[in-house]
């Protein structure tokens, strides 16, 4: 058995871990010189020319960009009129962005477990979560695998409820053959560093909808009324916020837009090629591409078995950084998952200015609770998924294959430990506690 690192063999990768890396060239950097030196940061035409791009690579009428994925979400559920006593069906497996955008318009997040080969939401158990107090769902395509969106409609259809697209990590995955984001009512997409395409901070949404274009824009502006024109400023119907993008940030999403083809293309081949290097390897999984669409790759992701290999993940990934090949410091971030239901927000129901709601409500005529158990495929995820490398189109061959061997080598080693006795325990409080 070859030694190791972790109990003082040699590393496999001495170049340090693989981190996130955003495709930021020549076009970017004089697209944002051209903005600084006109002195035109602001929204303006910068960001119109990037909506009109976005809507024209998507296929529909309306594109937004705004702040964050995190607003989009959020003026997306505004738009939909969701409100106090409103139920949303959300996603434990996700960005807390995705669940907490709920509550930002004092309503009730609603978790159903997620279908455990795609780490999307189970229909099925969305279906045995709607009461009628439901008025939302938001399907996650999570790790750009599609979520099964002709069960998630015709549920939506069956109970008239809105459908707000999480696709914030799957810009350019299909559903039969349909883009992600164009199927529900409204598309919803990050841009921040490390997706696959990048502004630093921001996100858009997109619809085919005149009337939720026009509320969504409304939202990101003051409350403005876009059909106005100028005298908008003054007419405000809609509670207030502003989660304009810049100029700045437009000008590099339009220069990513041009090239997003050719990122989610080199971002496949180095998921496939490390697909193919992974497989055979005890104990360890990667994930499939679903029957209903083509995925894309916004993070290469892995199962462990824990039976198997005789240990946990936590030891995984601490063996795996030893080699050189996984980051520990996405042992304290978005990188290692927690289950959303089992988040303090959610299990104190902590609402805003110090009170319960809105879970504990007088316009809420439900009841709710946040327990373990409640979403156990979510939470059996949460202790086996392993967030391994983003296969940004940075990486070369040799970076690819130092994983490939990492991998083989730790799991290798651990099924050999297992079968002779030896117990693996390298986690320390101190890692524990960063959980």
């Amino acid at each position: 058995m070859e030694a190791l690192a972790i109990d003082g063999g040699v590393p496999v990768r001495t170049k340090g871990p693989i981190i996130e890396e955003d495709v930021i060239d020549q076009e970017e950097l004089t697209a944002l010189m051209e903005i600084v030196n006109q002195k035109a940061l602001r929204r303006a035409g910068a960001t119109i020319e990037y909506e009109r791009v976005i809507a024209e690579w998507f296929g529909v009428k309306h594109a937004v960009a705004v702040s964050s994925g995190t607003t989009t979400l959020h003026i997306a559920l505004a738009a939909f009129g969701i409100g106090p006593g409103d139920e949303v069906i959300v996603s434990p497996y996700t960005f807390i962005a995705a669940d907490s955008c709920v509550l930002e318009q004092n309503a009730i997040p609603i978790f159903a477990d997620i279908d455990p080969d795609y780490l999307t939401l189970d229909p099925q158990d969305v279906e045995r979560k709607i009461t009628k107090n439901t008025k939302a769902i938001i399907p996650v395509h999570m790790i750009g695998n599609p979520t099964n969106m002709d069960a998630i409609m015709d549920l939506a259809a069956k109970h008239n409820l809105w459908v707000l697209e999480d696709a914030a990590q799957a810009h350019g995955a299909t559903y039969h053959g349909k883009k992600l984001g164009t199927i529900g009512h409204v598309g919803s997409f990050s841009t921040v560093s490390g997706k696959i395409m990048a502004t630093g901070e921001g996100g858009f949404v997109i619809t085919n909808d005149d009337d939720l274009y026009e509320k969504m824009w409304g939202y990101s502006d003051f409350g403005r009324k876009k059909s106005l024109g100028p005298a908008s400023k003054y007419h405000w119907g809609l509670p207030i916020s502003n989660y304009r993008i810049t100029n700045m940030q437009a000008a590099i999403g339009i220069q990513q837009m041009k090239r997003l083809d050719d990122l989610i293309v080199r971002r496949t081949e180095n998921s496939h090629y490390l697909t193919e290097q992974l497989s055979g390897i005890p104990g360890i999984e990667p994930f499939r591409t679903p029957p209903w669409g083509e995925r894309v790759y916004y993070y290469y992701v892995i199962r462990i078995d824990p039976e198997i290999l005789g240990c946990d993940m936590l030891n995984f990934a601490l063996a795996l950084a030893a080699e050189g090949i996984y980051d520990t410091q996405y042992l304290s971030t978005t990188r290692w998952m927690i289950p959303q239901h089992l988040q303090p927000v959610f299990v104190n129901k902590a609402g805003y200015g110090g009170t319960k709601c809105p879970f504990e409500c007088p316009l809420y005529e439900g009841h709710v609770e946040y327990y373990e158990g409640m979403c156990p495929e979510a939470e059996r995820a949460c202790d086996e998924v392993l967030w391994l490398i983003p296969p940004h189109p940075m990486l070369t061959r040799e970076d690819l294959d130092d994983v490939a061997r990492g991998v083989r080598k730790v799991a290798t080693a651990f099924v050999e430990k297992k079968a002779k006795g030896i117990k693996v325990d390298y986690a320390t409080e101190e890692h524990q506690a960063l959980l």
